[in-house]
């Protein structure tokens, strides 16, 4: 099995995950999040669908079903790439408190580090 596999395979398992808790654990995430509105959990059950279905896609790419194949992975990396680099750089600067947050509260350094690990794993399966 070669890296770009097991980069393949990581992202389906880190991306089902997070898909899975902001889908039937919206709540939970909410109140990590530090959002108080009762809205939010309903705001984020989306978010998880849209989650759900990009890790749906990477699942199609890696058993090439259809007229999907390994080719088109890189396009929807690249993709999620962009998303994590924009994602790191918000969280970073609300961490170091270039930006204000929404609550003044101080933003935890955990939420700085998420998309950085997706994003290291697609830059390996890039480099290899």
């Amino acid at each position: 099995m070669d890296i770009q596999t097991i980069c393949h395979i990581f992202l389906i398992f880190f991306g089902g995950f997070f898909a899975f808790q902001l889908t039937f654990n919206s709540k939970k995430f909410a109140i990590d999040l530090r959002l108080d509105s009762p809205q939010v959990p309903y705001a984020l059950k989306p978010a998880g669908f849209l989650m759900g279905g990009t890790v749906a896609m990477l699942i199609v790419t890696f058993f090439q079903i259809g007229i999907f194949e390994r080719t088109d992975t890189p396009t929807l990396l690249v993709a999620m790439g962009f998303f994590c680099t924009f994602a790191f750089i918000w969280n970073m600067g609300l961490f170091l408190k270039v930006w204000p947050t929404f609550d003044g509260a101080d933003h935890h350094i955990k939420n700085a580090i998420r998309p950085v690990i997706p994003l290291i794993v697609i830059i390996i399966y890039f480099w290899v």
